[in-house]
């Protein structure tokens, strides 16, 4: 990795690789726990297991581990988006396609004009940015706008920060999978039945993932009625877009190949104002 890159620790001020103000040995030191006094290594004032102590929840009186004040059930409640005025479960005021449609501004992309929304004041599209390159470690062609692919950015970063970003990014999917349950958890079973009832909605091709149509980080259920089989390269570049940001084509394959893409499309035109 180019020195560049490297930043002096506000700590102790040792050089390391990183995003963060402090270096990973800084911030997972050894302290004493606050509340019950044994020491333990982390980045915060509470042990583990004081941070995650059995609570009662002081809107519904549930009993439940972790370190707020209320339960997620009682979090994530049913609400009524003050926006396009569907229900939604989540602890918001608007549901996340109307917070993102109000945050983020609409741009007209300067080479392929293609409408995009985004909070920087950048030019290009994402998919006009993502030009394809030749990775300048290993030669491999992608598409990005990185030097390197993904790959080698990854096994160029330390051990312990590809682990606490794994930890950190399954945590939110964790918690974003159970606010959105909506008749308790969604079986792995069902999960390796919708992988296996076909291809990919999107092309046609042979399905390797499993699609939330409604992303689940803009407001869709964690449900059976919401899961369809999809490829790799579909997943990937769908990622947490809704199907009226998405490419025109792989949705209008999906709305005449799935009931749950037509059904998603359909709550989108009637709630959004999309074009049919």
């Amino acid at each position: 990795m180019a020195a560049s890159n490297q930043r002096e620790c506000g700590n102790c001020g040792r050089q390391f690789h990183g995003r963060e103000t402090w270096c990973s040995q800084c911030r997972v030191s050894e302290r004493t726990c606050e509340a019950c006094g044994q020491t333990f290594r982390g980045r915060y004032r509470l042990c583990g297991p004081c941070r995650r102590t059995e609570r009662t929840c002081e809107n519904c009186g549930r009993t439940f581990r972790g370190t707020s004040k209320r339960c997620s059930a009682c979090y994530s409640t049913e609400r009524t988006c003050e926006g396009c005025g569907q229900t939604f479960r989540g602890y918001t005021r608007q549901c996340r396609a109307c917070y993102y449609a109000g945050h983020l501004a609409e741009r007209e992309c300067s080479e392929c004009g293609r409408a995009f929304r985004s909070a920087q004041a950048q030019k290009l599209c994402p998919i006009c940015m993502a030009t394809e390159r030749t990775c300048e470690n290993c030669g491999r062609t992608f598409r990005g706008v990185n030097k390197r692919c993904t790959a080698c950015r990854r096994a160029a970063l330390p051990p312990e920060i590809r682990t606490a970003r794994a930890a950190q990014y399954n945590n939110r999917r964790r918690a974003r999978l159970v606010a959105a349950e909506v008749a308790g958890p969604v079986p792995a079973s069902t999960y390796a039945s919708v992988l296996a009832s076909g291809p990919c909605v999107y092309c046609g091709h042979a399905a390797s993932a499993v699609d939330h149509v409604w992303p689940i980080s803009r407001g869709g259920p964690e449900h059976e009625s919401n899961l369809v089989p999809a490829c790799k390269p579909c997943n990937s570049s769908k990622r947490d877009r809704l199907l009226s940001e998405w490419t025109p084509a792989r949705v209008a394959h999906g709305v005449a190949h799935s009931s749950a893409v037509a059904a998603e499309w359909a709550r989108l035109t009637a709630h959004k104002g999309v074009p049919a």
